[in-house]
């Protein structure tokens, strides 16, 4: 039985500034920064929202992952919880966060879209009031 979702990727060209960006501009904990293997530039470099149980993976394509690297800097589908999108915003854009769409209140919920460190479009929502 399949009972959550583990990780899901983010594909960057510079693991160091989405770590920074991540973990700094975006308050997520460092979950684990490991070699993918013995020698590897690349690393297995994980982040999340701190309790959350889905991990963010800031995975720099390799040859064997060749194929990803054309959706640096694109949208990668990824949607971020938010409780408090005011406050968020200005705590974000003091950070020098770029948005690509302002809050935008709809009847699902209300929200916006950022870029991270690497160019990637990041949407964020904030749940309707019940």
């Amino acid at each position: 039985m399949i009972d959550k979702v583990s990780t899901v990727c983010v594909f960057v060209s510079d693991q160091e500034r989405a770590k920074a960006f991540y973990t700094d501009v975006l308050g997520f904990e460092l979950r684990g920064d490991n070699p993918l293997y013995p020698g590897a530039q690349a690393r297995w470099l994980a982040v999340a929202p701190q309790g959350a149980e889905t991990e963010i993976i800031l995975y720099l394509p390799d040859e064997n992952w060749e194929h990803y690297q054309q959706v640096v800097g694109k949208s990668q589908a990824v949607t971020l919880n938010v409780t408090d999108m005011e406050s968020l915003v200005a705590t974000l854009k003091s950070k020098g966060v770029t948005f690509i769409q302002v809050p935008d209140p709809q009847p699902w919920g209300t929200y916006a879209m950022i870029r991270d460190s690497e160019g990637n479009g990041l949407m964020l929502v904030e749940q309707p009031q019940i």
